[in-house]
Parts: structure tokens; sequence; C-alpha cells
């Protein structure tokens, strides 16, 4: 049980941190310090990352408060 409180807790904080990180690219990126070759495959790249952290996050967050 307490295992599992612990995976989640992790889950969660390792989402945040992605999401710290991805908000620093991103910031970088706009700035014009990181260069993308094709802006469609960054696009679909960062969705996809964006998408999988919303996923786990709200996974953690559903397995912590329902179960």
């Amino acid at each position: 049980m307490i295992t599992g409180y612990i995976f989640t807790s992790f889950l969660i904080i390792l989402g945040l941190v992605v999401m710290k990180f991805g908000s620093i690219h991103v910031k970088k990126f706009k700035e014009g310090k990181t260069k993308i070759k094709s802006k469609l495959s960054g696009q679909i790249s960062f969705l996809i990352l964006f998408v999988i952290i919303i996923g786990l996050i709200i996974y953690s967050v559903n397995d912590l408060l329902f179960n």
C-alpha cells in the first residue's frame, strides 16, 4: 500500500520535472537559442510528450485520490 503511494508520488514529481524542463526548452526555442529543422516534427514531438506527461499526472492523481 505504501509502495503505491511512493510510486504515484514519484510519477507526479517526475511529470512536474519534465514539464519544467519542457517549459525551459520552449522558452529557449522562442528566444531563438534552440533550432529545430522541421517545425512540424518539432510540434508533433512536443505534443506527444505533453500528452504523455498530462496522462501520467492524471493517472497518478486519480490513483492517489480514488484508491
